[in-house]
């Protein structure tokens, strides 16, 4: 059986797709109502036992849909009523016409849904379509797994070391195609390392200006001790200057001055624009200037107005935002889509050595294309910090140390939700 599912802005145009593709003896397993028009699953050398086996007992909606006789190659139209036809999402909604179509006279749904046997019908016809989709989630993947068992082992490896499905999927249509169970680790790794991107390391060589930015307690003040010290032992200290520019945070600046004080660099605070503007004229005889500046939650109410202020260093100031490898990857996805609001340079992976999956945080880079600059795996000063661009394979080893160490479980039924869209788009 070859399930696969298309979407089209009305039922009309979706069935027509339907017949060119798969011919009249194709069998529509569901269709609903998505943003954009109407998706419908259909399948071609259709078991019905197999299908009535997964479904058990619920009734069958989903080939009610299609007459008895299949599609008419003789006729240019599918043999189907022009009303809305969408049995498993229906809400007792009015149907919104078509633009070509006349316009309907309707009762207000909302009067409908007030009524309590109306509300446990939606309920009820909710969960029924939930369960139905589950089912059929279910029987996509073992479709898929049967007829391409290596590479459905190649998304399980994959989300093993935490990769997010997005990203694995990625990964899995990038590999040469699998020959044998060696390659089933070897290949996908090597994809991977070479997918992820990096920033090519140049403050250390060449120094600059930069900022470090991102949420609180993620690492910004040390990773600044770390790159300073490092580039106090190749070019000297007095090429160095430090700026505190975090008003907010009590002993900000007493902490940056711990660490400055043992390599010999001076630090100088900045609590406005305008002083840090001013700042940076001062300093421009410096190498390297490293700029601290207070930590933000992505969910912080004036996070706009404090970036917005940053737009105007951009020109002067390279920015670096700094993510903690511990965090989760919805966590981490937030505050990309917030902190992307400035120019990033690249970004700063910190607490590598406290991850428990490190397939996060290389699913965050991967998917919006931000460059590695830094990677930090500990607290030593300077010892751990390393330039990404030479550990890439470093941080794949760390990934699978991690999930050896973590041992995680993959389940089927969440590997058959995260990943039907790819089986049926594969189909």
């Amino acid at each position: 059986m070859k399930i696969k599912r298309f979407m089209d802005k009305d039922m009309r145009h979706v069935l027509r797709r339907v017949r060119d593709e798969q011919g009249p003896d194709a069998v529509i397993l569901s269709n609903r109502r998505v943003e954009g028009g109407i998706e419908v699953i259909t399948a071609v050398d259709y078991d019905e036992a197999l299908v009535q086996q997964a479904l058990g007992s619920q009734p069958d909606f989903a080939t009610a849909n299609l007459p008895a006789g299949g599609f008419s190659p003789a006729s240019d139209e599918p043999d189907v009523p022009e009303t809305d036809i969408d049995v498993l999402s229906a809400e007792l909604k009015p149907v919104i016409p078509d633009a070509d179509e006349p316009s309907l006279q309707v009762t207000d749904a909302r009067q409908w849904s007030a009524e309590p046997v109306i509300a446990r019908m939606n309920e009820e016809i909710s969960s029924m379509r939930h369960l139905l989709e589950t089912q059929l989630s279910g029987l996509i993947w073992k479709d898929k797994s049967s007829r391409s068992p290596l590479q459905a082992q190649m998304l399980r490896n994959l989300s093993r070391i935490g990769l997010a499905p997005d990203v694995a999927s990625i990964i899995a249509n990038r590999t040469a195609p699998i020959k044998n169970s060696k390659e089933l680790w070897r290949e996908p790794l090597r994809t991977l390392t070479q997918t992820i991107p990096v920033a090519e390391e140049r403050l250390l060589s060449e120094g600059g200006v930069a900022a470090l930015i991102g949420p609180t307690g993620v690492g910004k003040t040390t990773t600044i001790a770390k790159i300073a010290a490092r580039f106090a032992m190749l070019h000297g200290s007095d090429e160095i200057a430090l700026v505190c520019a975090d008003a907010y945070r009590i002993g900000a600046r007493e902490h940056l001055m711990a660490f400055a004080n043992i390599i010999g660099a001076k630090v100088h605070a900045a609590s406005t624009s305008e002083e840090l503007l001013r700042l940076l004229d001062r300093l421009k005889s410096k190498r390297l200037v490293l700029i601290d500046t207070e930590g933000m939650s992505q969910r912080d109410m004036d996070l706009s107005s404090r970036l917005a202020a940053y737009g105007q260093y951009t020109d002067r100031v390279k920015f670096f935002l700094t993510l903690s490898a511990a965090s989760q990857e919805t966590g981490l996805d937030e505050t990309v889509r917030r902190f992307n609001r400035v120019p990033l340079a690249g970004v700063v992976a910190t607490k590598v050595d406290e991850a428990g999956q490190l397939g996060c945080i290389l699913s965050t880079v991967i998917r919006h294309n931000l460059p590695l600059a830094y990677v930090s795996d500990g607290q030593r000063v300077p010892d751990d910090l390393h330039a990404a661009e030479k550990k890439r394979l470093w941080l794949i080893n760390q990934a699978v140390e991690c999930m050896e160490a973590s041992e995680p479980k993959v389940s089927e039924r969440v590997m058959a939700e995260n990943y039907t869209e790819v089986c049926s788009s594969n189909a």
